[in-house]
């Protein structure tokens, strides 16, 4: 059923006008994005229900959705394709258009991961406003686009969680600091973006799972915005704050590292 010239007054009635094996579907994917981003404003355009984020026209889009006779697509602006995870490449058909079968089961955990990342993606206000340095700007902006938007979300948690830090390009990677000493920062290796907090190691988490082999240094790495947990994240430089050890008198020491907090 092509409905990109209908007039629908909202997404009920556009769900309506389907057979009622596919309502239960759609039904299911509106939920699905509602609880993704329980803020968005829903609305129809373009015959479909639509899904604004963020902002106002081109920037607020965040996704459509629209049934046909043999499968249900996503439209996803393709300025997200660095943004959506990987496992949901493989329905991408053109260029903004994701197709997924009626006579298939529908993924909608993974439906609900892509609408999260997008979201957190559209989270990372202007970074300019979050006292970031101009070098660790300049650092983000020279990764690939997933790496700058898995970069950028995390510049923006650290400034939210630490505002009082002072920030830098310390030895080639952003790190922030407390009284001058290292907290936390973020570096591109092979195995993706490292995220490390110089006293993790005794911080008791769980999911900063790589350790360091001489200090106190945990880490976690991110190959994607939607790996990004910002609830462990928030928690984590909560209790970065209250546990530290002593970098910053490490030399004084001769290599001797004390706990600080």
């Amino acid at each position: 059923m092509n409905t990109s010239n209908a007039k629908f007054k909202d997404v009920d009635e556009y769900i309506s006008c389907y057979p009622t094996n596919v309502q239960p579907v759609l039904k299911k994917i509106r939920e699905t994005i509602k609880k993704a981003v329980p803020k968005a404003d829903e609305r129809i355009s373009y015959g479909m229900p639509f899904y604004e984020y963020g902002g106002k026209g081109y920037e607020g889009r965040l996704i459509y959705f629209a049934a046909f006779k043999k499968h249900i697509s996503l439209f996803i602006a393709p300025r997200h394709s660095e943004t959506v995870p990987k496992e949901l490449k493989k329905y991408h058909v053109s260029k903004a258009t994701y197709q997924f079968p009626l006579d298939q089961p529908f993924p909608f955990p993974l439906i609900e991961k892509t609408v999260k990342a997008m979201m957190k993606q559209r989270q990372i206000k202007n970074t300019k406003s979050q006292n970031i340095s101009r070098d660790i700007l300049t650092y983000n902006s020279k990764q690939n686009a997933a790496d700058k938007a898995i970069c950028d979300l995390l510049a923006q948690e650290i400034c939210k969680g630490l505002p009082e830090a002072e920030n830098k390009i310390w030895h080639g990677h952003p790190v922030w600091f407390l009284d001058g000493n290292p907290i936390v920062g973020y570096s591109r290796q092979k195995a993706g973006i490292r995220l490390m907090f110089w006293s993790g190691a005794s911080f008791d988490e769980q999911r900063l799972e790589v350790r360091g082999e001489k200090f106190k240094d945990a880490s976690v790495f991110y190959n994607a915005v939607s790996d990004i947990n910002t609830k462990d994240l928030k928690r984590w430089l909560k209790k970065s704050k209250e546990i530290q050890w002593d970098y910053k008198n490490i030399v004084k020491r001769k290599g001797v590292l004390e706990q600080h907090k």
